[in-house]
């Protein structure tokens, strides 16, 4: 976990005043409860398709893991899963470590309070059976975005999938963009949906490549508040 001092450079970067409460004021909003909604279905379907044993998940821009907790709370694997929730707004991973415990998860999911976008958060918990990147296309500037689909390669193991999410109310180009990353032998669709409201596309992708090593240092996209197509 990074010191307070870098911690609070961080959240300056990001935003974070922006951030405050976040989780708690989108789900009010019946957009991204579908959104939720949506997740924990085609979560729930990682966790039924992975090979038997341990399953390990990595979840990048977690928020409050509301979408994890929720599957694993009833899922008949929980009890073989590891997840790491990486997030860097210390307010949603109080909140998140609340519901964890409640959900009576805390030996199941750990909360990583610290900076998404860099490899060296991932050093000691990637490769992941399961990767999610849920509400984070929107945040990644159109140029690093190729960057990012090859650090999801890093951090998922071969046969494993990646789950994210990409909002089209302004133009299904926003999830044309998306996809055509995933157009290489490399990856495998196995399921792409839209929410009822036609507001977000949620997806699931299998890496079919080989083991890719995952850098010990360096920037795997800049977030941004807003970025753009």
């Amino acid at each position: 976990m990074p010191n307070q001092m870098v911690l609070q450079k961080l959240l300056r970067r990001f935003g974070s005043k922006g951030w405050s409460g976040w989780p708690e004021r989108a789900y009010q909003r019946e957009r991204y409860q579908q959104r939720l909604e949506s997740v924990q279905k085609h979560l729930a379907e990682c966790l039924a398709i992975a090979p038997q044993g341990p399953v390990r998940i990595i979840s990048i821009c977690a928020g409050d893991g509301r979408d994890v907790i929720g599957v694993l709370r009833t899922h008949p694997r929980v009890a073989d899963v590891k997840a790491w929730l990486v997030e860097l707004n210390p307010e949603s991973v109080a909140l998140g470590m609340r519901q964890a415990t409640s959900a009576g998860l805390e030996s199941r999911i750990t909360f990583l309070n610290q900076d998404a976008t860099v490899y060296e958060t991932y050093k000691n918990i990637a490769p992941a059976d399961i990767v999610l990147a849920c509400g984070v296309w929107g945040h990644v500037p159109p140029e690093g975005r190729v960057t990012l689909v090859r650090a999801l390669a890093a951090l998922c193991k071969p046969g494993g999938t990646v789950l994210w999410s990409r909002g089209v109310s302004k133009g299904m180009h926003r999830l044309d963009a998306v996809e055509s990353l995933f157009l290489s032998p490399s990856w495998e669709k196995v399921a792409l949906n839209l929410t009822p409201d036609n507001q977000w596309a949620v997806a699931i992708h299998r890496y079919c490549g080989p083991p890719r090593e995952l850098p010990n240092s360096g920037q795997i996209f800049h977030f941004q508040r807003v970025a753009g197509t």
